[in-house]
């Protein structure tokens, strides 16, 4: 999720502004554009999902260039937001350049999470379901992505909100799945905003399988949709994780606890059987 861009200009500059573009090469949904106004260069990003908060991360190379206005980020975007990041300027009359990449990444950087709160298991009251994989798991919860959990279920198994939360963001048009990471973004899900801008990702439904809407508020107990096998995926299951933002293109995964009929857990190891108490 980067693009590089390289501009290298005389002394003479235009006193016009003159703009460009360029976006997020995979999804299209995060922009940086550059005006160029004399010799100013001001940064604006925007973030073209309608309720997902992203972070931002940009590096420069500049040759006779200063920031003038403006941090170095990170940079917390909100949906469907555009905002000015920072104004080069020339530091002395002779040539100038700059370069820079950018990564994003789902989430907010700042948010805390709140762990104090136990969440409910992710499927109905009295329902019980294996754990196939947990945190630090030989497949895809390694890194960044380690704390992580997911469900063996069959497809179709309705998924429930495991917390109170503003569906910011949903996937369903995928029928692809497989264990490559060429899968890696077919996967259908449902994303909630909690009260301490943390996200919970509901990942692997089944085609058409949500059950909500962008935007809506939903309780812990809603019905968001249904299990699949969509995305990377080599079976049926449910991954569920909690995450914020982060200064590269991998969100992070943020340790949390489960209510069950065993007690509050963190972590349940691969082959427990958890059974939703409410």
């Amino acid at each position: 999720m980067f693009k590089r861009l390289l501009l290298a200009l005389a002394i003479v500059t235009p006193s016009f502004a003159a703009a460009d573009r360029s976006c997020d090469t995979k999804f299209q949904k995060v922009c940086i554009e550059t005006v160029q106004s004399g010799s100013a260069i001001a940064f604006y990003a925007e973030n073209r999902y309608r309720l997902l908060p992203v972070t931002l991360n940009i590096e420069l190379d500049v040759t006779n260039l200063q920031r003038t206005e403006g941090s170095s980020g990170p940079f917390v975007l909100n949906g469907n937001e555009r905002v000015l990041l920072f104004t080069l300027s020339q530091r002395r009359n002779a040539a100038w350049s700059y370069s820079y990449t950018f990564t994003w990444s789902r989430g907010d950087i700042t948010a805390r999470h709140d762990d104090s709160y136990a969440y409910r298991l992710p499927f109905a009251q009295g329902k019980a379901f294996r754990v196939g994989q947990s945190c630090n798991g030989r497949f895809t919860h390694v890194g960044a992505h380690r704390y992580a959990v997911d469900f063996d279920m069959p497809e179709g198994t309705p998924i429930h909100a495991a917390r109170d939360g503003v569906v910011v963001d949903l996937k369903e048009d995928s029928r692809s799945g497989g264990p490559g990471e060429d899968y890696q973004d077919q996967g259908n899900y449902v994303i909630l905003q909690h009260a301490d801008r943390t996200l919970a990702q509901y990942f692997h439904l089944r085609p058409g399988g949500v059950s909500v809407n962008l935007g809506d508020r939903v309780r812990a107990g809603t019905l968001l949709g249904y299990s699949g096998n969509t995305g990377q995926s080599t079976g049926p299951h449910l991954h569920f994780d909690v995450i914020r933002g982060s200064k590269t293109v991998k969100s992070e995964t943020l340790p949390f606890r489960f209510a069950t009929d065993q007690g509050a857990v963190r972590c349940p190891p691969r082959g427990t059987t958890l059974r939703a108490v409410r």
